[in-house]
């Protein structure tokens, strides 16, 4: 290895990005753009308020009552009232409300009488999360006032207070929230979609310069320049991205996460050092995979084809044992699997290091078979260019 030859290959890297404007765009200004949108766009990670209508058929002091609870929970907002179902359900398909809650005729009258009143809901599962807030807030809302009426009925027999309630609530359930206790998809989506950026970016980019090396015949003078040595050309053409990377890194984890609120439980030192192993091992499958590129119009079609399939296999967005077995084992083959499975236990999670140095174990797998992977390409690469040097001396 030698430092003056790595250097000067890593300035001819810096020259090359600094002049070519689709390596410099996928860089430098796609990452700090889609930051920047991402932080914008899920600047508040969770949705609070949601607009719900009712249609109140019963008019008694039982069923504003019932609203008026319903309209103190955080999640849901009342601003419209509908006279019956086909009115509100106009507003429903208009999307000026994301629920419909119905208090049927007769509503009081079934509590004083101790009968079951039912209440409808109808939901826009088109925006699943805000409906489930919704059903779980008017169910809670539910659930209190069937509470309150049975301990008015137990109390009407004589009963305590104190006992009324206990009789009232038999079973209840304690539940606690760990890890996203908010509950808001910020939290779950953002660490993944941060690192995807990066990982992406860093995909088109390398892969365009090789690529370049090859359509304007530059890898025979990177070739020749490095000695022919791996260790040398490696460093110096990839060098860049590296301390690149690792900027960003530092910007993901100290600036952004802390400006965006999101979690960060567990040890610093370790997150960035499994953080950069995982862009080193991203960097030698894509210069293996870009050894094969001829055109840096080729080289970023199909790197940017794969973000999407990517994200979607890796088990962020899905349960992963539910997918078909082919492709957990594609997914098992891309650093992007075992690194979102670590990130989400060491920041989200905050557990100790037992529990993801499985991830951790899978991670360096993958370094190892890329770098024996682009070794071995390498070789073969020398080997030819080395045999054309020689036909053409001839």
């Amino acid at each position: 290895m030698n430092l003056k030859i790595i250097w000067r290959l890593l300035k001819r890297e810096a020259t090359l990005i600094q002049t070519d404007h689709s390596i410099l765009l996928a860089l430098l200004a796609a990452p700090l753009l889609y930051f920047a949108l991402m932080g914008t766009t899920y600047m508040n990670k969770d949705e609070e308020k949601v607009n719900v209508g009712i249609v109140d058929l019963d008019h008694s002091n039982s069923s504003k009552a019932f609203l008026t609870k319903l309209n103190a929970t955080q999640k849901i907002n009342i601003t419209d009232t509908y006279i019956n179902r086909v009115e509100a359900e106009k507003g429903f398909n208009n999307f000026d409300v994301q629920a419909i809650v119905e208090i049927p005729n007769g509503f009081e009258k079934k509590l004083i009488n101790k009968e079951s009143a039912p209440i409808g809901l109808i939901l826009n599962n088109s925006k699943f999360l805000s409906s489930n807030d919704i059903n779980k807030a008017v169910n809670l809302v539910a659930m209190e006032y069937a509470s309150d009426s049975r301990q008015q009925f137990f109390e009407s027999k004589g009963i305590n207070p104190s006992t009324a309630k206990n009789k009232a609530k038999p079973v209840t359930a304690q539940i606690h929230a760990v890890y996203n206790p908010t509950n808001n998809y910020g939290n779950f989506l953002l660490p993944a979609l941060l690192i995807l950026i990066l990982h992406q970016t860093l995909l088109i980019s390398l892969s365009e310069s090789i690529a370049s090396d090859y359509e304007n015949n530059q890898i025979l003078i990177n070739f020749e320049d490095s000695k022919f040595s791996f260790l040398n050309y490696f460093l110096g053409k990839t060098g860049f991205y590296m301390i690149l990377y690792f900027a960003y890194m530092t910007l993901t984890f100290l600036v952004a996460y802390p400006a965006l609120d999101l979690p960060l439980n567990g040890s610093l030192f370790t997150l960035f050092t499994v953080t950069f192993l995982f862009f080193i091992a991203t960097i030698f499958y894509t210069w293996f995979i870009s050894s094969f590129f001829k055109s840096q119009t080729s080289a970023m079609e199909i790197m940017a084809f794969t973000s999407y399939p990517v994200f979607l296999i890796t088990g962020i967005t899905w349960s992963f044992k539910e997918m078909p077995l082919f492709l957990q084992s594609i997914a098992n083959l891309i650093p992007l699997r075992p690194y979102f499975e670590f990130l989400k236990k060491q920041t989200i999670m905050g557990v100790d290091s037992p529990y993801y140095n499985n991830e951790i174990i899978h991670l360096l797998i993958l370094l190892l078979v890329g770098y024996v992977l682009a070794f071995l390409r390498f070789n073969y690469l020398r080997n030819k260019v080395q045999k054309s040097v020689i036909n053409l001396s001839n």
